[in-house]
């Protein structure tokens, strides 16, 4: 872990909260990195550390980005795992959010540095945010899904409305941070939307119902009202190509229908 030399010298914060938002297979409609970039810019979050990305991602798959203006090379920026932390003056309590990307490999080192640097920060509660693929219609049922590592937030989950999940098969990077979370006694929930598979770049509703839940459970106060409006413009926006694709419109009211006879299952853990 890289901890840069112009670190703050702050108390270490205490009973903080983080949120992860990573890259890759968790990261439908940008939901996942989306809602820890918006935190980031919401609260004035500054870095105070990193992982590299070196040992845990595969180039060949995620490759560096570079810029070269008039043939001279500007810059080179590998993918990175960062870190960033609000005061309680900010948001009532300390808040550290992670921006980074789901590793290709040695998953279990990757959690371990993650965890490592929550005990640091005192995190007793970990929030991860993903988005999965769904034929879900752009307006209509909507639920974000949730699991979590302690039973004893499962009352507190049913109350903030979420659908509990329940699944068997493929897994995220969030699973294996959960197990190890819970023998740190550190409380993961893992928050999923659903995004209509033909939607493409972001997709503001699932970032907006998520960041409620978050807000909701930990007490925090946050306007999300810049949010809301962008998921409205999105949706009206939406709504207007719609009439232009009639073939679109007809798959969709396939798939409302489809939806008033079956429930869509929460798959993706």
């Amino acid at each position: 872990m890289k901890v840069p030399e112009k670190s703050s010298k702050r108390q270490k914060p205490s009973n903080s909260t983080m949120v992860i938002g990573l890259e890759g297979w968790v990261n439908a409609g940008k939901v996942s990195t989306f809602t820890a970039k918006y935190l980031v810019d919401k609260i004035g979050a500054k870095k105070f550390c990193e992982i590299s990305a070196d040992e845990f991602q595969d180039y060949m798959l995620y490759r560096p980005t570079v810029t070269v203006k008039d043939g001279l090379m500007q810059s080179y920026s590998p993918p990175k795992n960062e870190f960033y932390r609000s005061d309680a003056t900010i948001t009532s309590q300390p808040f550290i959010i992670m921006l980074g990307h789901e590793p290709h490999r040695n998953w279990s080192k990757y959690v371990d540095s993650v965890l490592k640097a929550a005990k640091k920060a005192r995190v007793k509660l970990i929030f991860t945010c993903g988005g999965f693929l769904s034929d879900l219609p752009s307006q209509g049922q909507f639920m974000v899904s949730a699991s979590t590592n302690d039973e004893g937030m499962i009352p507190e989950l049913k109350k903030a409305g979420v659908e509990l999940t329940n699944y068997s098969g493929p897994t995220s990077i969030y699973s294996e941070m959960m197990i190890k979370a819970k023998r740190k006694g550190i409380s993961v929930i893992s928050f999923w939307s659903p995004v209509p598979m033909y939607v493409s770049g972001i997709y503001p509703r699932g970032v907006y119902l998520i960041l409620e839940k978050i807000l909701q459970l930990t007490g925090i106060k946050l306007d999300l009202s810049d949010l809301k409006k962008r998921m409205e413009t999105f949706e009206a926006e939406f709504q207007k190509e719609l009439g232009r694709q009639p073939d679109m419109r007809e798959l969709i009211e396939g798939f409302r229908e489809r939806k008033t006879r079956e429930k869509e299952p929460s798959y993706i853990f």
